[in-house]
């Protein structure tokens, strides 16, 4: 993963007539990372569904709660 700070110094060496390019080239991905996101989410989602077994899917119950022992001595 690449920081704010790591990339601020690389597009500082950057000729200006590269600034434009890279400027709308950001943009771009910004724009389609934002427009994908909410949609990808629900498309994971939607396809999990199909890894759950049919009698799950049947009745959707789920294990009763464990009581844990504590860990505070």
């Amino acid at each position: 993963m690449v920081t704010k700070e790591e990339l601020k110094k690389e597009v500082d060496k950057l000729p200006d007539s590269l600034l434009e390019e890279v400027y709308t080239l950001l943009k771009r991905l910004a724009l389609q990372k934002k427009a994908s996101a909410g949609e990808n989410n629900w498309t994971k989602w939607k396809h999990s569904l199909d890894k759950f077994t049919p009698d799950f899917m049947d009745n959707r119950e789920q294990f009763t709660h464990q009581t844990r022992e504590s860990f505070d001595s």
